[in-house]
C-alpha cells in the first residue's frame, strides 16, 4: 500500500500545535473513511484472521482509514489526549525484524498508529514505552507495507519513527518535516545542499561589466529550491515552507494557512504517470491537519475544497467505531 505525502508540524501565535499532510498515490479514495474509534475498543495489531493480538484502547481517536481488511489501516489521525500522527510511505528503506523477539507486542505497519493513537498519552509516553513493540509485516495483496511515521503533541515536539535494519529509530526533537524515501538523517544532510535559501529578494549586481537585476519585479525569495515532486524534492521545500510561511493567529486561520502551506508540494493530476500506455498518475487526493488543544480533525479532498470536521469530543462517547464519507463531489456556495 503506497501512501505518498509530505508532512509537517507547526503552531500558531495562539500556541494551538497542528499536523498536517498531503495524501498522495495512483488510483482513488474509494476505500477510505474518516473514523471514529471509542475508548476501550477491542481491536487487533496485526490485519490476519487471528484470534491472537488483541487489545483494549485507553484512548479515542479519529482520522483517515483505509477500509477493507480485517482492521481498518489508519494513515493518520488524533487522540483524546491530543497525540498526533501520520502514516507516510517508505518504499527500499523499511525493514522489519526477520524474528520477533519474546514478549514484544507484534504490530502490523498498517496497525502502528493506530496502536499509538489508542494506547498513549503524549509524544513522551510513547517513546518511554515504544520499546515493547515489535513491527511485522504481512504482504496486503502480495505487497508489503512500507512505512514510517511522525508523531506530534500539545508540546509541539515531533518524533519520526523509521523501521530500518529490523529495528526502530526513534529521531525525537526533529525539524517537523518528513516525507517518503529516503530516510529522516539523508533528508536532513540534504538540507545543507540549500544554506543559502531565503524569502529574501536580491540586490542587483554587476558581472562582467554589465548590471543584472533579479526577474519578478523583486520576487525573489526561494530562489534555489528544487521544483521536481520526488520526495527529497518536496521536503526540501516543506521544509522552507515551515520556516518562511506566515503562522495562524489562532486555530482555524492556522488550519486555512497548513492548506495553503502544501501548495508547493500538491501534486496535480498528469504530471506523475504510471506508465505511457496507461492512464494512470500518481495525485494529491486528500489534504489533512489536526489540531493537538481541539483534538479536531480536519480534512479536504481534491475534488472538493470545502474543508471538513470531525470533533472527536463530540463524537468519542459511542460504542462503536463511526465512519464518514470523504466527501470527494465539490461543494460550491452560489450566491
Amino acid at each position: 500500500m503506497d501512501f505518498g505525502c509530505p508532512s509537517f508540524s507547526w503552531d500558531t501565535l495562539d500556541n494551538k500545535h497542528l499536523l498536517g499532510r498531503t495524501y498522495d498515490q495512483y488510483g482513488d479514495l474509494k476505500a477510505n473513511k474518516v473514523i471514529v474509534v471509542p475508548k476501550n475498543a477491542v481491536c487487533k495489531t496485526v490485519l490476519e484472521k487471528t484470534e491472537n493480538h488483541i487489545y483494549s484502547g485507553k484512548h479515542a481517536y479519529t482520522g483517515m482509514a483505509v477500509l477493507g481488511l480485517e482492521e481498518p489501516v489508519i494513515v493518520d489521525g488524533v487522540n483524546d489526549n491530543g497525540l498526533m500522527g501520520a502514516l507516510l510511505h517508505f518504499p527500499g528503506y523499511a525493514e522489519y525484524p526477520e524474528e520477533i523477539q519474546e514478549g514484544k507486542v507484534i504490530v502490523h505497519p498498517g496497525r502502528f498508529l493506530a496502536y499509538v493513537l489508542s494506547q498513549y498519552d503524549s509524544v513522551s509516553d510513547m517513546c518511554s514505552n515504544i520499546s515493547d513493540i515489535e513491527i511485522k509485516d504481512e504482504l496486503i495483496m502480495g505487497q508489503p507495507t512500507q512505512a514510517h511515521y511522525i508523531i506530534s503533541d500539545g508540546t509541539g515536539e515531533a518524533v519520526i519513527i523509521e523501521p530500518v535494519n529490523g529495528k526502530l529509530n526513534i529521531y525525537r526533537n526533529s525539524t517537523g518535516v518528513m516525507a517518503n524515501s529516503p530516510d529522516y538523517s539523508w533528508h536532513k544532510t540534504n538540507l545543507r545542499n540549500y544554506v543559502g535559501v531565503n524569502n529574501l529578494g536580491h540586490n542587483p549586481r554587476e558581472v562582467n561589466g554589465l548590471l543584472i537585476n533579479e526577474f519578478g519585479a523583486g520576487i525573489g525569495g526561494g530562489f534555489g529550491l528544487p521544483g521536481g515532486y520526488a520526495s527529497p524534492d518536496r521536503f526540501i521545500r516543506m521544509s522552507f515552507v515551515k520556516e518562511f510561511a506566515v503562522k495562524g493567529k489562532n486555530e482555524i486561520n492556522g488550519i486555512s494557512r497548513m492548506f495553503k502551506a502544501f501548495a508547493p508540494v500538491d501534486i496535480p493530476q498528469g504530471l506523475i504517470k504510471a506508465h505511457p500506455d496507461h492512464e494512470a498518475y500518481e495525485m494529491t487526493l486528500c489534504m489533512t491537519a489536526m489540531c493537538a488543544e481541539s483534538k479536531t480533525y480536519y480534512y479536504t479532498p481534491a475534488e472538493n475544497r470545502r474543508i471538513k470536521a470531525i470533533r472527536l469530543e463530540e463524537k468519542m462517547n459511542t460504542d462503536k467505531i463511526l465512519t464518514f464519507d470523504i466527501g470527494e463531489t465539490e461543494d460550491i456556495l452560489y450566491l
